[in-house]
């Protein structure tokens, strides 16, 4: 799951892959790198500024479905989805082709270059090579970086300066889903062994594909070659791919355009005056299935199935290392339920007050929740919404994520198949990794010799158990000597350890070990939240926001996207200022209006007993009942409009020389 707060230190009028706090600081261009959920954080409330991508990214996320459910928590169960789409940013997304430099006009006098390149990960997923002001740095989104996709890269005109030496990338901000020591099988071999596999099954075997996100676009079409069927998916599966082939209305015999390489593949073409059938289809009585499971295929219900499952990779010891969303995307392609940042708050209440229901992924339930709400991440559930019932539906939920939590515990097992038992199995393996280990990540790096890394997926725990950093990892690919992640998560680790001794010392306790370590760290990494369960959720506390790092101070409640990091010359400045606290606060909430016009009424009141000031004479003086009104609108339009679910509220202007009571005129009125 990506952490980045979508904040490019050397460009930071721009956000990519995140967008919630941007009220606070408004970026002048946004940039999506691709569809998957945990890059799509605060998208959905977004009405500005443009958001630029690919066009096969355009296209899938105008027709994204999520189905978030409502969790009542008088109730306490689940209610039925509530449809959600992106087809109001039809007019924000604005499409860059692939390979092709782009100047975007920030604000007058100031441009940048921005070049997409194919990230090798799913369907119109990118990197954006972002060059301006004269910095550059490589953003890669989520890649999976075989060694052909590397040579590729190093040719590509637009790399090739930076891959030859003639021009250093100031940083690199790293997809880090992924960094254990170990090879992986390229897709290539991967394809190879289910081919091999499929084909030792007789010619009237069904198979069924699970394809529950976008990146398995490849396999369809191996598959669908291979065994000489078409795939039956989904009307929702077929009206995403089909936006990838578009045609312009204005003319009748157009040509068409694919959005992707797999595109006339999946879906059609035409070819002359012939119109020439995808791979994909609304047919049933085919041998590959890739629907979605409760769509009611006659096949699927009916007939003996053979399920073909991805896997990240074989591993040396014998054992396999399986899909757990590694990386993010879970679920993307399908319809399953889910919960969203207000309902995970409410279902950490009704646990809060009743922790005997965990059961024993007690510990594991309640700390999963909790990253949910650090990464501002969705919940996919697999569970049935029918019921209406209080008891089943808690424990629905909670069997749901105890099994989420099981297989993310043990990642690998032993392969169900025995090759050489006569009997085929019932499930298909193989290999298909979508992001990439940490041989394929130095073989990047290596090639471009950048500056600086920033990982981009940050597991604070896991890396201080390790010893994971930057320099260690990547610092003989690099032409630079300073990493600054590694500098502001040491400047971390060692105020903290300050503030635990001072703490300790205070209360007289003996000193101890923390069991965990919490995530305070840079930008790109949110906070671990603290071990105990945070407190009912008010609408206007926000226990989501992290904590940034905003030389000279840390300050608190602050949204990710608020502030900069140092430059590289002033690392040494920020980390003898910045200070930290040594726990995750829960953000005090803001007062309402009616609190503060009451406190500003009392001061008014104080400050002229025994005067007899006139409104034109103070600045202090009290408040009218029409000015409080007028206040009071304006207050709740802005509010509205800040939130972004009506329609935009307009509101009067108050004049400032009758000192904020009388209602300014309308320009051009008499």
């Amino acid at each position: 799951m990506s952490t980045f707060d979508g904040i490019v230190h050397e460009f930071p009028d721009i956000r990519i892959d995140f967008f919630r706090g941007l009220d606070r600081r408004p970026p002048l261009a946004c940039f999506l790198s691709h569809v998957h959920s945990d890059h799509l954080a605060g998208l959905d409330k977004l009405r500005s500024p443009f958001v630029y991508c690919s066009a096969a990214t355009r296209e899938i996320l105008l027709r994204l479905e999520k189905h978030p459910c409502r969790l009542n928590y008088a109730r306490g169960i689940l209610e039925d989805p509530r449809l959600q789409t992106y087809k109001h940013l039809a007019r924000v997304l604005k499409p860059i082709p692939l390979d092709t430099p782009a100047e975007i006009e920030l604000k007058p006098g100031h441009n940048i270059q921005v070049t997409l390149i194919d990230a090798n990960h799913c369907a119109g997923s990118v990197m954006f090579l972002i060059e301006g002001d004269g910095k550059a740095v490589l953003c890669t989104g989520d890649i999976r970086s075989e060694p052909w996709w590397v040579n590729s890269i190093a040719r590509n005109p637009s790399m090739v300066e930076y891959s030859t030496g003639l021009k250093t990338l100031d940083r690199i901000y790293l997809d880090t889903s992924m960094l254990d020591d170990f090879q992986l099988q390229t897709k290539a071999e991967g394809l190879r062994e289910l081919l091999k596999k499929v084909c030792r099954y007789p010619k009237d075997t069904i198979f069924h594909m699970q394809a529950w996100t976008y990146g398995y676009e490849e396999v369809w079409v191996a598959l669908s070659k291979a065994l000489n069927s078409k795939i039956h998916v989904d009307k929702y599966k077929m009206g995403v791919y089909k936006s990838l082939v578009t045609k312009s209305s204005d003319k009748r015999f157009a040509a068409q355009t694919h959005l992707t390489k797999d595109a006339p593949y999946l879906v059609g073409f035409t070819c002359g005056n012939n119109q020439y059938d995808g791979c994909l289809t609304l047919d049933e009585d085919v041998r590959i299935h890739s629907c979605e499971k409760g769509t009611s295929c006659s096949i699927m219900e009916t007939k003996p199935i053979v399920f073909i499952q991805p896997i990240v990779a074989h591993l040396e010891n014998g054992r396999d290392m399986v899909e757990v969303g590694i990386g993010g995307g879970a679920d993307d392609l399908t319809q399953k339920p889910s919960l969203q940042l207000d309902d995970i708050l409410t279902l950490i209440e009704i646990i809060r007050k009743n922790e005997k229901i965990l059961g024993e992924f007690g510990t594991e339930i309640k700390d999963f929740l909790k990253m949910a709400v650090a990464y501002s991440g969705d919940v996919s559930l697999d569970v049935d919404i029918s019921s209406s019932a209080k008891d089943e539906s808690i424990v629905d939920i909670l069997n749901s994520l105890a099994t989420k939590i099981s297989a993310i515990r043990n990642p690998t097992k032993k392969p169900e198949e025995n090759e050489q038992d006569n009997v085929l199995p019932k499930k298909i393996t193989f290999p298909y990794a979508r992001h990439s280990s940490l041989p394929e990540l130095r073989h990047l790096v290596e090639t471009l010799r950048p500056k600086d890394i920033w990982p981009c997926t940050v597991d604070l725990i896991s890396w201080e158990r390790r010893g994971i950093t930057m320099e260690k990892l990547f610092g003989d690919c690099c032409t630079g000597k300073v990493f600054l992640h590694d500098l502001l998560m040491e400047q971390i680790r060692e105020k903290r350890r300050d503030l635990e001794e001072k703490d300790e010392q205070e209360e007289g306790q003996p000193e101890t070990q923390p069991t965990t370590t919490a995530h305070l760290g840079p930008r790109s990494s949110p906070p671990i939240p603290s071990t105990d369960i945070p407190e009912p959720y008010e609408p206007d506390g926000d226990i989501s926001t992290p904590i940034v790092i905003s030389p000279p101070k840390m300050r608190r409640n602050q949204p990710r996207s608020s502030t900069l990091l140092p430059d590289d010359n002033d690392v040494q400045t920020a980390h003898d200022e910045v200070e930290l606290p040594s726990s995750l606060p829960r953000p005090a909430s803001k007062r309402d209006y009616e609190a503060f016009q009451g406190e500003q009424d009392t001061e008014d009141s104080t400050s002229q007993e025994g005067d007899n000031l006139t409104l034109q004479d103070s600045q202090t003086s009290t408040i009218s009942d029409h000015a409080y009104e007028t206040r009071l609108r304006a207050f709740q339009a802005a509010r509205a409009n800040m939130e972004g679910d009506e329609d935009w509220r307009t509101f009067d202007l108050i004049s400032t020389t009758g000192h904020h009571s009388t209602l300014e005129p309308e320009l051009g009125s008499t």
